[in-house]
């Protein structure tokens, strides 16, 4: 078929076209390199601390904080002899083990871990990781078999922080829900929830979850986690001390010796 001719709409859209792209061109070769730097500038104003920085801004924002540590089999065999519990000026005050996962998983260290820091100078603490897409009552029993707790030791608690991919969330809620009320039900104490700040928000927030003691994981370069009833924050994950080979979870209380005493297992 024979073309048509360009009619001059067309042309003058054309040349509009043409006229914005050279215009364009001309601006980012003038402008761009302040643009860069002005945006440069702007993101170096976010801290970006080193983990001993870190370290010190929280306890200086907390400065009645106690200092844990909390372990499962992935930072390996444990050498108890050389287990230095002094991280810079704070003396590590608890320990807390993985003891359970899901309805039948038990840490391959829980046990050999738990015996060997019995007679440390330390509060002990086991947790359940709670895997989302299993039997809750089964979960709740697993933890309930594994773990004794005597007084002195941190209250049970229950670390969830994954959504299920078969359930709803209200149904993980009442999952989650069940297995804190079995374990209260034995241990006779309300369990610790802990979890991620998102997470928090996401499932537990204002869901009858609030009241429970709240241990929330925040990695970010902040001074409190969004979640403001925690009671303990998770803030680094490369902590490291003399006795352990790979990284630590570090964990900071707040609340002093006071809080410290309403976390663990009554006489």
């Amino acid at each position: 078929m024979p073309r048509k001719k360009a009619s001059k709409s067309s042309i003058w859209a054309t040349s509009l076209i043409f006229f914005v792209l050279i215009a364009g061109t001309i601006f980012l070769i003038k402008y761009g390199k302040g643009i860069k730097r002005e945006f440069s500038d702007h993101t170096r104003k976010t801290p970006v601390w080193t983990e001993t920085e870190k370290f010190e801004r929280v306890f200086t924002e907390f400065p009645d904080g106690i200092l844990g540590v909390d372990i499962s089999q992935y930072q390996g065999k444990i050498d108890f002899n050389k287990l230095t519990l002094q991280l810079q000026d704070r003396p590590v005050q608890f320990l807390v083990f993985r003891a359970t996962m899901g309805h039948n998983g038990v840490d391959r260290r829980f046990f050999e871990n738990w015996e060997a820091s019995k007679n440390l100078p330390v509060a002990q603490g086991a947790y359940h990781y709670y895997r989302p897409n299993e039997n809750s009552t089964h979960q709740a029993e697993n933890y309930i078999k594994t773990v004794e707790l005597k007084s002195g030791n941190l209250i049970p608690i229950l670390d969830i922080e994954k959504h299920s991919t078969i359930q709803s969330k209200d149904r993980l809620r009442e999952g989650i829900k069940n297995w804190l009320n079995l374990v209260e039900s034995h241990f006779g104490v309300k369990p610790m929830i802990y979890t991620g700040d998102r997470f928090f928000w996401e499932i537990l927030h204002n869901q009858g979850f609030d009241h429970y003691p709240i241990w929330v994981a925040n990695y970010n370069h902040i001074l409190e986690p969004e979640t403001k009833n925690w009671v303990i924050w998770q803030f680094s994950e490369k902590g490291s001390i003399e006795g352990i080979g790979e990284r630590i979870d570090l964990n900071i209380l707040r609340g002093g010796r006071f809080q410290f005493h309403k976390l663990k297992m009554p006489e």
